[in-house]
């Protein structure tokens, strides 16, 4: 076998640290331990069934759905995500403007793609999302971290005003945010809007849990101003509010030219997503799944019994997130705490104890650039959650 050099650019990025820690605990379960695994974003309700009627039918009846599609998806379908952004969002994009791929990462990555280049800087927000900086690194550009654990995991127009400088390419924006699950106020958004004015910086916005939001309002950044829409990609898909993770359909719209060369690059990669989930898509579209109350119900259940059962725990302190579904208490009181003859010196340390002692997966904070914090995810069944809480409260009761 010939030397092996791998790209310079892979070696800029990290395996996905949600991917590895689920894995990690399917294994520990199929060797007979009874983990429960809150590591992935993923909900576990199935994908509502007139939406995989949709797929059979188009299925039974062949045709397209044996065909390649536009690498920026069917025609039909760009059109159905215009519509759903002007219906549910104010946002008045052309199918032109309009792009479809295999997830809101997949637009996510196409997006960075389009616009950093070596040397650009990118503004994130900490808590990230953990493939954030990742793919601002893969494309060589530089990631710019703004720590909002002192402002309730939101960023700041100050915050954001400091952290612009004459490289900044691109800020990104997610509300409801992953890992904490935070809603950011129309005010919050509007007075980032206005910092961005006078500048020549893009705005990515990440919206892909806008149907799972509890308290307070979604507000579409774009819809914010004539300029906000004009600088703005905004980018989200059916995996979370449609139980369709497996599906892989994402959609971003945003300036033409951006989305021109998103789908110059798609074209160039993977081409047009899957034909039978986009047919599928068109019903997900069309309106929101008669199912998706009685989820928001039992999601609110879920992160009340979290939330109430970790601020219980010793040393534990978590704030009630208003969407998505996930949680992120600090766990920095327990750093430097024993559990027998581990020593807790970092949340990394926390969470493998977790898993292997106490049975429950958590993702360490620190993947999401917040240190001594810990994401768990209550898309699980309420006896899972109760289970979780109960082990977790254990075994905070006996650290010395």
């Amino acid at each position: 076998m010939p030397e092996l050099k791998l790209a310079a650019r892979v070696g800029r990025i990290q395996p996905s640290a949600t991917l590895a820690l689920t894995a990690r605990a399917k294994a520990l379960r199929a060797e007979g331990q009874d983990v429960i695994a809150l590591t992935a974003g993923e909900p576990d309700f199935e994908t509502p069934i007139a939406i995989r009627n949709a797929a059979i039918d188009a299925l039974k009846a062949r045709g397209i759905v044996d065909r390649y599609t536009p690498a920026s998806g069917l025609p039909q379908v760009r059109k159905a995500v215009a519509d759903k952004f002007k219906r549910d969002n104010g946002l008045d994009y052309t199918p032109e403007q309009v792009m479809v791929s295999c997830g809101a990462k997949h637009n996510c990555f196409n997006v960075i793609a389009a616009l950093v280049d070596d040397g650009d800087e990118v503004i994130i927000p900490a808590p990230y999302w953990v493939s954030y900086p990742e793919m601002v690194n893969f494309f060589g550009g530089r990631p710019v971290v703004v720590d909002t654990s002192s402002t309730g995991f939101v960023l700041t127009a100050d915050a954001l005003k400091k952290a612009i400088t004459p490289k900044t390419k691109l800020v990104l924006l997610n509300s409801p945010g992953n890992p904490t699950g935070t809603v950011w106020s129309r005010e919050a958004q509007q007075a980032l809007a206005d910092v961005l004015k006078d500048t020549s910086v893009y705005a990515l916005s990440d919206e892909i849990y806008e149907k799972l939001v509890y308290d307070g309002e979604h507000v579409s950044f774009a819809s914010l101003s004539q300029d906000a829409f004009e600088r703005t990609i905004t980018v989200n898909g059916v995996a979370k509010a449609y139980a369709m993770t497996g599906w892989r359909i994402g959609y971003a719209g945003g300036p033409m030219p951006i989305i021109a060369a998103m789908g110059a690059l798609q074209s160039h990669s993977t081409s047009n997503p899957a034909t039978v989930a986009q047919l599928a898509t068109l019903t997900a579209l069309a309106g929101d799944p008669v199912e998706l109350p009685t989820w928001k119900k039992n999601f609110v259940t879920r992160r009340d019994m979290m939330v109430d059962g970790l601020n219980a725990t010793t040393g534990v302190k978590c704030d009630r997130p208003g969407g998505a579904f996930y949680v992120f208490p600090d766990f920095r009181e327990w750093l430097g705490k024993r559990h027998g003859d581990l020593v807790l010196k970092d949340d990394a340390i926390i969470c493998e104890a977790l898993l292997t002692r106490a049975l429950v997966g958590g993702v360490p904070g620190s993947e999401f650039g917040a240190p001594g914090f810990v994401r768990f995810s209550y898309a699980e069944s309420d006896d899972n959650i109760r289970k979780a809480v109960e082990r977790i409260q254990k075994f905070g009761s006996e650290l010395t």
